[in-house]
């Protein structure tokens, strides 16, 4: 595993940029949806950063291992707020800044983003800790039926909000261990163990390597995919 690690993934830059320290469940929200929605980059991936200097919020926490306290923190009820009090349109153009020719998916970004938040508004978010509280597969099953919402927004929520020690053992890093291993296949629960230990070993954090791992299959994934339809 470590091999493996080692060979396939550059650890020259070990830091984790900034979606990964949100001050406010929201900023993770919107930079999750927005990221999903262009992964290749555009002006809109500022879309949080925007929102926060609209509302006179910190996009990124100052200790990047422990979210601000609760009382310091925008309730994700003040984002559902927003988006019904200013509307879809000036919440697109106005606030996040995105034009109407980035937004051609049929559901369109402030409105993937309402239903993300009140999605989890339900099922009793209201601030980063809320996140902690709860199980992968309860956000999951929140979230993954939303419209707009695929299982790449909804991993990148779960990597923003989670702990220094968060591993996911999606279908992506279960494949790069499973291959790692030289084997077929491997359990969700024996890849996020065997990424935290290659982690531990390497002295990395197990969310970085997490994250590495991650855009490292689903990259090759995405080549073999164009191939094999070229």
């Amino acid at each position: 595993m470590i091999d493996a690690v080692v060979t396939s993934i550059s650890l020259e830059k070990i830091d984790l940029p900034d979606e990964f320290f949100p001050a406010h469940i929201s900023v993770a929200v919107i930079d999750a949806v927005i990221r999903a929605r262009y992964p290749h980059g555009s002006p809109s991936v500022r879309t949080a950063e925007r929102y926060c200097r609209k509302f006179g919020l910190a996009r990124t926490r100052v200790d990047h291992w422990n979210p601000p306290s609760m009382d310091e923190q925008e309730i994700l009820g003040d984002l559902i707020r927003r988006c019904d009090a200013l509307g879809p349109d000036a919440m697109e153009t106005d606030v996040f800044g995105i034009r109407r020719g980035l937004a051609e998916h049929p559901i369109r970004p402030v409105a993937t983003v309402l239903y993300v938040a009140r999605a989890l508004w339900s099922i009793g978010v209201h601030v980063l800790q809320d996140m902690s509280d709860r199980h992968h597969q309860e956000i999951a099953g929140a979230l993954q039926r939303l419209p707009g919402v695929d299982e790449h927004t909804v991993r990148r929520l779960l990597m923003y909000t989670g702990g220094d020690d968060f591993v996911l053992g999606d279908a992506h890093v279960r494949h790069f261990v499973a291959r790692a291993l030289g084997r077929s296949t491997i359990s969700s629960v024996d890849a996020e163990t065997l990424v935290r230990s290659a982690a531990y070993e390497l002295i990395l954090s197990p969310r970085f390597l997490d994250r590495e791992i991650w855009l490292y299959s689903l990259s090759h994934s995405l080549l073999h995919d164009r191939r094999g339809t070229g």
